[in-house]
Order: C-alpha cells, then sequence, then structure tokens
C-alpha cells in the first residue's frame, strides 16, 4: 500500500448484526459511509486508506512512520485441521461476516461462563438475562468451525481484547532495556512514560471457548495459533500493532492450556483485595466521599451493610471479621460471606504473556532468565500412574452350566428331539491365554453372546460370578481391577470427585479427558451429556488406583465423533499412566482407528478365540466393514 493515496479519518463506528458501518472523511470532502464486517479491527479516530480503484482492499494507517499498512478487508481467514484416528477433519479460522456467523458465536457464547444463561437468579423468560454480544473497548472475534460429514458446525472461538492497563509482572518483566529492530519501539524502564507509548503493542486474549463436545481435539491450540498470526498482521491500537499476547485467567491456575502455544509464566496479578478492604474503611468513615470506582464500590458497601445488619453486629465489625479471614485463608469465610464479596473481590491470578517475533522472544528469555527467585507457575500438576503390572494367563476357559427342570413343556422337546442327559453345557471362552503389561490396549470384540462380559468379569479379583459359571486357568490374578461407575448425582461432579481426591486432583483429572468446562464442573452427573459422563467416570478412573481398566460396551450409546474423542482421550491416559486395559464392544467400527488397541481378541461362540494385532484386525475385518 502506498503512502500516497488518499488518507480517511473514521468519524463513527455503528455496529449492526454481522456488520458494522464506519464513517469516514478525507479533509474537507463530505463524509461517506463504509460498511464492514462486525469484529473488524477499526473505530471512531483511526485512520484509514482504500485499494486501487475495483479492488476491495481497505488498510488502517500504520502510526509508525515506515511501516506497512494495517489490512482490514478483505476478511481473514485460516484453514486447518485435525485428525483422530484415521479421519481428519478440517477447520476453518475467520472473522465474523454472516449472520449464520453471528448465530454460531451466539451458540457458542452459552459454554462461557460469563454469558451463559443457565447459572443466575434470573429466569428464563426475562428478557435482560439474554446473552449479549456486546463489551467495551476495541474487541476482535475469531470464530472456528469445523467440517463433519458435510455440515460446518460450531467449533470454538476466541476474543482479543485491549490489554491490562496495570499488571504488576509485566511490569517487573518489562522493566529492562527495549530496542526493537524493525520497529519503533524502545525503552530503557517500563515506567509511566513507556506505558503511555507502548502499552498498545500487547493484545490480551479475553476469552477463549471450545464447544464441549468437542474438546480434547487439540482446538485450543489452534485457535491460539490463528489468533497470534491474526494479531501480529492486523490487531491495532491507534494504528500500532501488537509484538506481545497476554492472557490471565483463573482456571489457568488449574489447567495450563497456553503453555503448548508458545506462553510464558511471568507471575500473578495482584488483585484487588487490599484495596477493596481500604476503600470500604474509608467508606465507612465518609459515605458520602469520593474513592474512584464508586459504582461497584458502593454496591460492594450496601451489601456488606446488610450483611452486618443480619448479624446484628456494627460495619465496623463486619469489615475487621472479614478482613482478618481473607489475610488468613480465603476458605475460612462462610457462604454469607463469600457472596457479599464474590462480585467485587478479585483474586491475584496468574498471568501468561507470549511473544508475536524473534526478537521479543530473545528479550523475554533474557529478561525471564535475569529475574531473581523468578516466581514459577502452580499450575496443579499431578501424575496418575499406576504400579507396574503383568498379566499372564494361560488356558483360560469359562463354562455354562444348567440343569434342566423336569417339567411336562421340557419332557416333550427332550422326546421330539431325541435329546438325552440332563443337563445343557456351553463352553463361553475356550483356552485362551492372556498376555498384557503397563501401557497394553486389549479390545475384545465378537457378536452378542460370544462371551466379551463374562470374559471382563473373569479377570477381576474381586469378581464373583454365576454360579452356573465354571472359570479355569493357569495363574492367579494379583492386579486391581476398575470399571467405569457413574459418579453420584445429587451433587456437583467436580463435588464428587473433590470429596475423595481432593479439588486439585479434581481439576487436573477432568481436564486431562477433556472435560474443562466451568459450567460441567459445577452439574451433577445426571444434567450431563452422555459424552461429558463418559468423560467424568473416566476422570475418576484416572483418580483410582486400579492397575487394570475394564471396560463394556464401551461408547455404545455414544455418537460416531464423540466416541472417537472418548476413545482418543482414554488411549492417551492408559499409556500416559500405564494402566492395561480390557475394553469389549459389539459395535465399534467408528472409534476404533482413535482407539488403536494394542491387541485385539477375537470370541466366537462354539470356536476358539483368535489374537490379533490391531493392523490384522483392521486389514481382514474393518477394512472390509468400511
Amino acid at each position: 500500500m502506498t503512502r500516497t493515496a488518499k488518507t480517511y479519518s473514521v468519524l463513527t463506528s455503528n455496529p449492526k448484526g454481522h456488520y458494522k458501518n464506519i464513517t469516514v472523511r478525507s479533509g474537507d470532502e463530505a463524509s461517506v459511509t463504509v460498511r464492514v464486517h462486525r469484529f473488524a479491527v477499526v473505530g471512531k479516530g483511526d485512520q484509514i486508506r482504500f485499494g486501487a480503484s475495483g479492488s476491495d482492499k481497505v488498510f488502517v494507517a500504520a502510526k509508525e512512520e515506515d511501516g506497512p499498512d494495517i489490512p482490514l478487508t478483505p476478511l481473514f481467514a485460516v484453514d486447518d485441521s485435525v485428525s483422530i484416528g484415521k479421519e481428519r477433519f478440517d477447520v476453518r479460522i475467520r472473522e465474523i461476516n454472516s449472520e449464520s456467523d453471528m448465530r454460531a458465536l451466539e451458540f457458542l457464547e452459552q459454554f462461557h461462563y460469563k454469558t451463559n444463561n443457565s447459572l443466575g437468579e434470573k429466569t428464563p423468560d426475562d428478557e435482560s438475562a439474554k446473552t449479549t454480544t456486546s463489551a467495551g473497548g476495541r474487541r476482535a472475534v475469531l470464530y472456528a468451525s469445523i467440517k463433519i460429514g458435510e455440515r460446518w458446525l460450531p467449533a470454538g472461538y476466541v476474543e482479543l481484547q485491549m490489554p491490562l492497563m496495570m499488571c504488576k509482572p509485566r511490569h517487573e518483566l518489562f522493566n529492562h532495556p527495549f530496542d526493537h529492530p524493525a520497529r519503533d519501539i524502545r525503552w530503557e524502564r517500563w515506567d509511566q512514560h513507556a506505558m503511555k507509548d507502548y502499552l498498545n503493542t500487547i493484545v490480551r486474549i479475553g476469552r477463549i471457548v471450545i464447544s464441549p463436545e468437542l474438546r480434547g481435539l487439540g482446538l485450543t491450540r489452534r485457535i491460539i495459533k490463528a489468533a497470534k498470526n491474526f494479531s501480529a498482521e492486523r490487531w491495532h491500537i491507534g494504528g500500532m500493532r501488537p509484538i506481545f499476547m497476554e492472557i490471565s485467567a483463573e482456571m489457568l491456575s488449574h489447567i495450563d492450556f497456553v503453555t503448548s502455544s508458545g506462553f510464558k509464566f511471568i507471575g500473578r496479578t495482584e488483585g484487588n483485595i487490599t484495596r477493596v478492604l481500604k476503600d470500604m474503611q474509608s467508606m465507612a468513615r465518609d459515605p458520602s466521599g469520593d474513592f474512584g470506582m464508586m459504582s461497584l464500590q458502593r454496591k460492594y458497601f450496601r451489601a456488606l451493610e446488610d450483611y452486618c445488619k443480619t448479624l446484628q453486629i456494627s460495619f465496623e465489625e463486619g469489615l475487621e471479621a472479614l478482613k482478618r479471614k481473607i489475610e488468613l485463608n480465603q476458605d475460612a469465610l462462610t457462604t454469607g460471606e463469600w457472596a457479599v464479596l464474590r462480585s467485587v473481590i478479585r483474586n491475584p491470578i496468574p498471568y501468561f504473556l507470549c511473544p508475536l517475533d524473534d526478537y521479543t522472544a530473545t528479550y523475554m528469555r533474557a529478561a525471564l532468565k535475569s529475574r531473581p527467585k523468578a516466581e514459577t507457575a502452580t499450575t496443579n500438576q499431578f501424575e496418575f500412574s499406576a504400579r507396574s503390572t503383568q498379566i499372564n494367563i494361560d488356558a483360560l476357559s469359562i463354562r455354562a452350566a444348567y440343569r434342566v427342570p423336569e417339567t411336562r413343556s421340557t419332557k416333550i422337546i427332550m422326546d421330539a428331539f431325541g435329546l438325552k442327559g440332563d443337563t445343557v453345557y456351553a463352553d463361553i471362552v475356550q483356552n485362551v491365554s492372556v498376555k498384557a503389561s503397563n501401557g497394553n490396549i486389549i479390545f475384545v470384540v465378537g457378536t452378542s453372546g460370544s462371551g466379551k462380559s463374562v470374559f471382563l468379569n473373569a479377570l477381576d479379583p474381586e469378581k464373583t460370578l454365576d454360579g452356573n459359571l465354571t472359570v479355569k486357568r493357569a495363574g492367579s490374578l494379583t492386579h486391581s481391577a476398575g470399571w467405569l461407575r457413574p459418579l453420584r448425582d445429587d451433587i456437583p461432579i467436580f463435588e464428587a470427585l473433590a470429596e475423595k481426591f481432593t479439588p486439585e486432583k479434581a481439576f487436573v483429572a477432568l481436564s486431562r479427558v477433556g472435560l474443562s468446562e466451568a459450567l460441567a464442573f459445577i452439574k451433577p452427573f445426571w444434567m450431563l451429556s452422555r459424552g461429558q459422563q463418559y468423560r467424568a467416570m473416566i476422570a475418576e478412573l484416572l483418580l483410582r488406583d486400579e492397575e487394570v481398566w475394564l471396560l463394556d460396551e464401551f461408547c455404545s450409546d455414544l455418537d460416531p465423533i464423540t466416541a472417537k474423542i472418548v476413545a482418543h482421550n482414554l488411549r492417551k491416559q492408559v499409556i500416559a499412566t500405564g494402566r492395561i486395559a480390557f475394553i469389549a464392544a459389539a459395535n465399534h467400527t467408528h472409534y476404533l482407528d482413535a482407539l488403536r488397541p494394542t491387541k485385539v481378541l477375537m470370541l466366537r461362540s462354539g470356536d476358539e478365540p483368535a489374537w490379533l494385532s490391531y493392523k490384522e484386525y483392521q486389514n481382514e475385518f474393518l477394512d472390509q466393514v468400511g
């Protein structure tokens, strides 16, 4: 884009549905209205230029004298893909540009706790409870869709925002000389002057949302990658493009979903507890004074007043009690105290930063290395593992016996067909030798009645088989066995796991199986989708210490895509934790490539079983079915 092109000043910016109108004017000429996509990074005060006649290109003029102009149109879009097993799914990440895109965004927003209407005090038909896509300040949204079959379905989105004004970890990191070799950006210290000039070289990830049923596919990394490319190319404030990307969130205390995308932990924000307590003390002394965030602080002041009246204590006594408990441990707060504080208190949270070019990456490495006693990330890190286990069983056979009753009906059948004897025998499993070690996945297949469930039961040392079944084997069972089982359905699933295994371990286990949605955590088991229920049950298996997992009728009631994702996540956890998994199912062709078992055991009624490698089974059976 040549600098000789005419420049237009943006006078107004008015969003409407999936687009917005900007009014622009050049010098004394009459103003004109230009339509751009809904979250195009342009607003009042920006300078824009148009491409050559007949071109659909629009640029924002760069603030830096020698800097390239910033593309505004055409639409930013990137193509990517994710794979599960042998199946590849196309992923498209782009800016919002249609009514259907807006509907998809509204659909996805329900899965973010801040825009979800299912949690709150308002009734479902309350108009004020409807999801809104409005937000203050500059904002950009990239929407991801995934192609499943012939349809493009909403997969997730990322929202980019203006940076935090004050952030202690960032201030400490940037308090080193910076001199970008290719950009007009330099400072000796990160003081007020540097902040004023260069704060806008940072772009913030305000939120990132993935559709719950698609978690575990690696979509977060792909969306963040697109957001980084978009930011380096198109995000700007006043024509200044960013060189850093930041993110801070309480969830990062429990689940680190950004380090794999190049983010570095810098420290924890200060929060506002000290300031809020100080403001409340000042307001108690002078209720009519001016204390900054008036509406927010006065709302808190009134809530605390009501709380103190309920307890029949003075405001000063209530404030002092809260102060002591907060300084001691916020877990000491009662439900009422927590309700008073939750709407205004911001706790310290992890802050991560990512470089957007080579120089900033080098700068960050040096700055992080030079910090004395640098704070380390406190993200929960638990390794779930099983003790070394070997299964070595020879000649496992299971026979069923049934004594035929002497009734008139049975005598008719016996006489009609010339049958003799008084007991019916059936060899359910014949002469199976089983050898498995840590990290193995044994898939058991066979038609209904071939003995899959009975075989799994015979591998559990704690199971008592039906009295009509006789089990013979050479070798003992020294392992402990774990089965999928429903969680308690009268309390939130997170509480059900946290009570047994601690909240920290529950967070990690749920995230490992792709169930990291805040609202799912506070739902009881019965409110979850079937796919989410499977994830929750696998998380509980992770938290328990059995060495061998026995899973019957695996994914039998899940749709093909969800079954693939669940199987993919299960495989990762079996290998990572060193379990041995025996998995049985009759219908499995749609997900077995995602599970990729070590061995396949084929049980056949009335015949000896057959052992196959996964590749052999795939070549001889799966490919024929497909």
